[in-house]
């Protein structure tokens, strides 16, 4: 009977063990709060406290089962979240007594779809944090825990990093033990002083998006910790998609140990409809995810040793799309139909749906470059709810898509089960901005419409028949004016028959006239 109770104790500690081994270690001050996981498009979750006596079961938003009676140090202190889209559960005013390692797991359609163990630890207070402050020509950076009981009787200082390829904190510095690291991989990149409080790192160890955490500890109660950081060099992107669409996520293939980590896990089957497109290059490192479902909500990263990049996917609403035609070197309105919508903000990107989009407006963010073959010809509204582009060119022949997004929202006390309690820790966590309804506007370019002009040998014969007409008039008042002298001519010598008629007859001709009609003959 005694080995059969053993045995039971043996099981019970390996699956305990199984369970709640790796731990990721995760450091709150007291009276904070702290958000035990998300489980992104689950049915439901399920969290555990481990302990010595075996799994205490804290929290389960299942309809199938009666309202779980949390343990009494932890009542009316845990709510787990109605969204049915993004479900945690909370933990609120957290004491010294709230330390130990959790267990959340994801469910859906009855089966374990992920789990995720975390190693909380509360100390008293949060020292603010620090930025790493790395300079070229310094061959070392010095990291100093600042806390005013180090050195006191009975304090020691333990140290975390955060690097590639898993980005968890790893203990390597434990100075209530020894002044010896704990990590290989940092023996001569690590010089330790002033008995564990202040720390020389090589540069090149800060070239691996390097973060770390620094404890002061008396005895079991830890009195503070702080973090310090490297300057964020990380690229982040917002990602607006519908139900069904084709999403591709950008990633060069860069560094060693190349992974994703995505709120489904790792990349490992395609039952989760992801994969890694490598394409016709050996650089790319893409991220495909062939139908785009609620399933896929959520942070995305690209981690390899030399970089990381970070997506957002949002879930939007799409509205049905339209066309539109412009004349090349003329210009063209892109409307965004927000109609009555209360919206807040409103986003433009250009490119294939199903491939880059290039975010080319941020209603909300003035600083946003626009790119260089849309500067100078983009024209926006008022509030980013439609644009025009002007001086129309081949290459603005895209699809355009215009995101319309609402009050960002949180999960405030009203998305947790439980009583109505204020919290004082600022943190409540965030969910997602409201996404309205987005929109595609495919651009065109069509030839510009001639206008007949009149036929110029017509226009010459009018000229001509002019001209014609104008000499012919002076030529007849000219003759008339010669036949008006000749005949007043010819009376006066009626009128003195007697006197020298022998002399010739002199006719007081208009030379002018005989020399206008030359000039007029020489231009026609």
């Amino acid at each position: 009977m005694t080995s059969i109770k053993f045995l039971e104790f043996l099981l019970l500690f390996v699956l305990q063990q199984v369970h709640c081994e790796e731990a990721e270690h995760l450091f709150r001050a007291l009276g904070t709060d702290v958000e035990m996981g998300y489980c992104f498009g689950g049915d439901y979750i399920v969290v555990y406290r481990c302990g010595p006596e075996g799994d205490q079961l804290l929290g389960n938003s299942s309809g199938d089962i009666k309202p779980i009676t949390p343990p009494a140090d932890l009542q009316d202190r845990i709510q787990i979240s109605k969204n049915e889209h993004l479900l945690g559960l909370l933990i609120k005013n957290l004491t010294n007594k709230d330390s130990g390692i959790y267990r959340r797991e994801c469910w859906q359609n009855h089966m374990l779809v992920s789990q995720h163990t975390e190693q909380l630890l509360v100390c008293d207070k949060e020292v603010e944090s620090e930025e790493i402050i790395v300079k070229e020509e310094d061959e070392r950076a010095e990291l100093l825990c600042n806390n005013t009981s180090i050195g006191l009787e009975g304090t020691s200082v333990r140290w975390y990093h955060e690097m590639f390829p898993f980005y968890k904190p790893t203990l390597f510095l434990d100075s209530s033990v020894s002044l010896e690291l704990l990590r290989e991989e940092l023996q001569g990149a690590v010089e330790v002083s002033h008995n564990g409080a202040l720390l020389l790192l090589a540069n090149s160890l800060l070239k691996n998006n390097l973060n770390v955490y620094c404890l002061v500890s008396k005895g079991k109660n830890c009195l503070s910790f702080q973090n310090k950081y490297l300057p964020d060099n990380s690229e982040s992107w917002e990602v607006f998609a519908s139900t069904g669409e084709r999403v591709v996520l950008k990633c060069p293939s860069e560094g060693n140990n190349q992974q994703w980590d995505t709120p489904l896990g790792g990349i490992t089957n395609s039952s989760m409809g992801m994969s890694i497109s490598f394409g016709d290059k050996s650089e790319d490192f893409s991220l495909v995810i062939s139908a785009f479902s609620v399933e896929h909500i959520g942070h995305y990263s690209c981690i390899s040793s030399s970089l990381e990049v970070q997506y957002l996917l949002f879930l939007c609403p799409k509205k049905e799309s339209h066309k539109q035609n412009g004349v090349k070197g003329g210009s063209v309105l892109l409307d965004c139909d927000v109609g009555k919508e209360d919206f807040q903000r409103v986003l433009w990107h250009r490119g294939d749906p199903v491939g880059e989009h290039k975010l080319i407006h941020d209603s909300q963010d003035k600083t946003l470059p626009i790119p260089l073959n849309l500067r100078g010809r983009l024209t926006l509204s008022e509030h980013g709810s439609s644009l025009t582009i002007s001086h129309l060119e081949e290459h603005d022949q895209q699809s355009y898509w215009c995101v319309v997004l609402g009050s960002p929202k949180f999960l405030e006390e009203d998305d947790y089960n439980g009583e109505d309690e204020d919290t004082d820790s600022g943190n409540e966590p965030y969910l997602d901005d409201r996404c309205i309804f987005k929109q595609e506007t495919i651009l065109s370019l069509i030839q510009a419409k001639t206008i007949p002009t009149a036929d110029p040998p017509a226009a010459s014969n009018v000229t001509v028949y002019a001209v014609g007409g104008g000499l012919v008039l002076l030529l007849l008042l000219c003759v008339a004016v010669v036949v008006v002298v000749i005949v007043k001519k010819r009376k006066e010598a009626a009128s003195h028959s007697g006197r020298n008629a022998t002399k010739d007859i002199k006719l007081d001709v208009d030379l002018g006239c005989s020399e206008r009609l030359t000039n007029v003959e020489n231009d026609a």
